[in-house]
């Protein structure tokens, strides 16, 4: 059974167990996720929304958004993963593939859509693909043709998506679980707008006129975690994204309000599963684990009401004006 293919730009992982998680595995990454679901008694969180995709589901994740995923019980989960940057790409075609994914932002305006959400895979033969692809060390003893064959057959794929969105009856509008509430939309806007302001958890009470405690009960609802739970996670995702592009730790801490970098530390090491160091100037290295999914669930971390960090947003993308 095919394992997984892994380089400074990519990481493709098929992943089997039967067993259940006690709670949403929820984080969120710099680079794009192709997530391709095959069976199990799953529900996925989708910024703040929850569906239930059907067996054979495919979607796409976009860098700085919030997911996760809760394996209800030991019924057989089956997943492929294909987490990458645009550098995974021919350098002549990295731009029009930029241009053909979307961004947060895109995601945003839409209301949280999902897009390339895609049922019925099979009819597009996507599994045969993704299994190709990770039986290519077992043909091929050279790393560098082992990506670039990836790379094509990967190009293909997206561009088939792209193509064939809105014209074939299995790209479909996702069902949610529960609707995204309307009072969060405005919130979580503001918080990534905020790139220098400090924000505790009283503050964005007095701004919203929505009470403390109403705020972290639809942050638990929506995102199983807290407020400043939500928020600290989207600090620390930024810091290991200055980390990886060079930037000292300390530089990483300041930039994301910790004035004290043992306490910094601390949260890295408990939020990413490890320390800061283990990330700095890994964007040209190998990056075996940085795009794995996370085993670290984030029930209970960092709800602290005291917790204060300036907001930080996530570079914005170019889209495809097209769409």
């Amino acid at each position: 059974m095919p394992g997984s293919l892994v380089s400074s730009h990519c990481n493709f992982t098929y992943h089997r167990s039967n067993a259940a998680t006690p709670a949403y595995i929820i984080h969120q990454h710099d680079c794009y996720e192709l997530y391709y679901y095959i069976s199990g008694d799953l529900h996925f969180l989708y910024d703040g929304t929850e569906y239930a995709p059907a067996p054979h589901t495919m979607l796409l994740v976009v860098p700085g958004l919030l997911h996760g995923l809760h394996v209800l019980s030991e019924a057989t989960y089956e997943r492929y993963t294909f987490h990458f940057t645009t550098g995974f790409f021919a350098r002549e075609r990295q731009d029009l593939l930029s241009r053909l994914l979307p961004n947060l932002e895109s995601v945003r305006k839409r209301n949280s859509f999902i897009p390339f959400y895609l049922e019925q895979g099979e009819r597009f033969q996507i599994r045969g693909m993704l299994d190709t692809i990770l039986s290519l060390p077992d043909h091929h003893s050279d790393p560098k043709t082992q990506l670039q064959l990836a790379s094509v057959i990967m190009e293909s794929l997206l561009v088939k998506l792209y193509l064939n969105r809105g014209e074939n009856a299995s790209f479909i509008l996702p069902r949610p679980v529960e609707k995204d509430p309307p009072e969060l939309a405005p919130i979580l806007d503001y918080l990534r707008r905020q790139p220098s302001e400090r924000i505790t958890l009283e503050q964005l009470s007095q701004r919203f006129y929505v009470s403390r405690s109403q705020l972290n009960n639809l942050f638990q609802r929506h995102f199983h975690t807290s407020v400043m739970g939500y928020v600290t996670l989207q600090r620390l995702s930024y810091a290991q994204k200055l980390l990886r592009s060079g930037i000292p730790a300390a530089e990483a801490a300041a930039a994301i309000g910790y004035s004290d970098y043992s306490t910094f530390y601390r949260a890295y090491l408990r939020h990413m599963g490890h320390p800061p160091m283990e990330d700095k100037g890994s964007m040209e290295s190998d990056l075996n684990g940085v795009f794995s999914d996370p085993l670290i669930p984030m029930a209970g971390s960092a709800s602290q009401e005291g917790d204060e960090f300036p907001d930080i947003s996530f570079e914005n993308n170019a889209y495809d004006p097209l769409e």
